[in-house]
């Protein structure tokens, strides 16, 4: 039996397919509590509701007086100051119609009152404020924010989802949550493979390259809070390999794989994963660059990643795969692609669905452009680096014009 054989294994399946295996193969993570200060940037597993309508009283809007309608009715421009109404004191009550009362922006409007004219449109003297002709006509509750406008008591705030932010904990904090339930960020170690592949910090020989893809990896697992990350080297050695695998497996809760996964004679990742009881999913996707694109989980569901080792395969299949994958099992249900209008044409993709890597502008009207990078392959990393993200093109005999609606991914 071969390497890739096994139950459930697909082989050169479409993206669309390998985006179903995905979705179906990686449970969801278990949320645990943390403190509002500990949640910025997790998947709130849970809903923020109000536990009270906002705002909870009628609120002043706005520094100045507070007086009854019905006194500008009978025509009254100069108000006997009664006291003041400062914010967060019990609300006062006009003693009289012919009165009035100085309010604080945030302060509750004082009972008796419904009107407020603003500092600048009065002038207060020997104990009454006279509204001056700049004030122009009195309208009820003008510079009052009413009790209940913004939400009712049990609404939803944010909902399950959301990546939090600081307008959500501060929507948290003023409905009294001292913690949030939030999805756990998952460890995740990347181990790259390759006698090939020297440290960052050591100049290479003619025959060696530095490691870059970990780093790749990491920073873009950092950039989505995912901040638990190993990274680890391992020759092409398959000894050497179930060697380090074996006791990755057991710590992590993803692992991701550069290299090995092809077809060569060194490529020893699948055979070995299969052989430590990884339950091969899918390999190769019918794509260019990432086709040799490996998947399958560990015990308890924890998701084995394979990538090429090439730099451009590598950042397709994680943006188009890899990170949608692991935010989908802390529970957002956002994607990461936009969509984007090609600004130049192209021609067929042919068999396979091309990733083409793109830079990015908006025109007039707002649409987002993609305009493609130029580079030299799936090797270039330069290239890919002079990109902002890449373009899915599904695969077509047909040529790809200006204009057209496709997918695009960011970095």
């Amino acid at each position: 039996m071969s390497a890739t054989e096994g139950p459930g294994l697909r082989e050169r399946i479409a993206p669309d397919e390998a985006d179903a295996i995905l979705a179906e193969a990686i449970p969801r993570y278990t949320p645990v509590t943390l403190p509002l200060a500990k949640c910025r940037g997790r998947i709130l597993r849970g809903e923020i509701r109000a536990d009270r309508a906002q705002p909870p009283f009628d609120r002043v809007a706005m520094d100045g007086i507070a007086f009854a309608f019905s006194a500008w009715e009978r025509g009254l421009r100069s108000f006997a100051v009664e006291g003041a109404q400062k914010a967060g004191e019990k609300p006062r009550k006009l003693k009289s119609d012919q009165g009035c009362l100085e309010v604080m922006t945030g302060a509750v409007l004082p009972a008796g009152t419904d009107c407020i004219a603003p500092v600048e449109d009065i002038s207060v003297a020997d104990g009454r404020a006279e509204l001056a002709a700049r004030y122009g006509d009195a309208v009820p509750y003008r510079f009052v924010h009413r009790e209940g406008v913004d939400c009712a008591a049990g609404d939803v705030l944010v909902p399950e989802g959301t990546r939090l932010e600081a307008p959500h904990l501060g929507a948290a904090a003023s409905c009294g949550y001292a913690g949030l339930p939030v999805a756990e960020s998952p460890s995740v170690a990347v181990v790259a493979t390759g006698d090939e592949l020297v440290d960052v910090g050591r100049m290479p020989l003619p025959h060696q390259i530095r490691r870059s893809n970990p780093h790749a990896i990491e920073a873009a697992l950092r950039k989505r809070y995912i901040e638990r990350v190993a990274l680890l080297h391992c020759r092409d050695d398959a000894a050497r390999l179930r060697f380090t695998l074996e006791g990755v497996l057991g710590k992590c809760q993803a692992l991701i794989l550069t290299g090995g996964v092809s077809m060569g004679q060194t490529d020893h990742v699948p055979a070995v994963l299969k052989d430590l009881g990884v339950r091969p999913l899918f390999h190769r996707i019918m794509q260019k660059p990432g086709k040799p694109f490996w998947f399958g989980v560990a015990a308890g569901g924890r998701p084995v990643f394979g990538l090429p080792g090439n730099p451009a395969s590598v950042l397709v299949c994680l943006h188009r795969y890899v990170l949608p994958a692991l935010l989908r099992a802390q529970g957002s249900p956002r994607p990461l692609h936009v969509p984007v209008v090609t600004a130049e044409a192209m021609g067929a993709p042919g068999k396979l669905t091309q990733f083409r890597p793109a830079t990015f502008a908006w025109d007039e009207e707002g649409r987002m452009l993609a305009k493609w990078a130029k580079h030299q392959g799936s090797g270039d990393f330069t290239g890919w680096a002079r990109a902002e993200g890449f373009v899915e093109i599904p695969a077509g005999d047909a040529a790809v014009p200006a204009g057209k609606v496709l997918r695009a991914w960011r970095w």
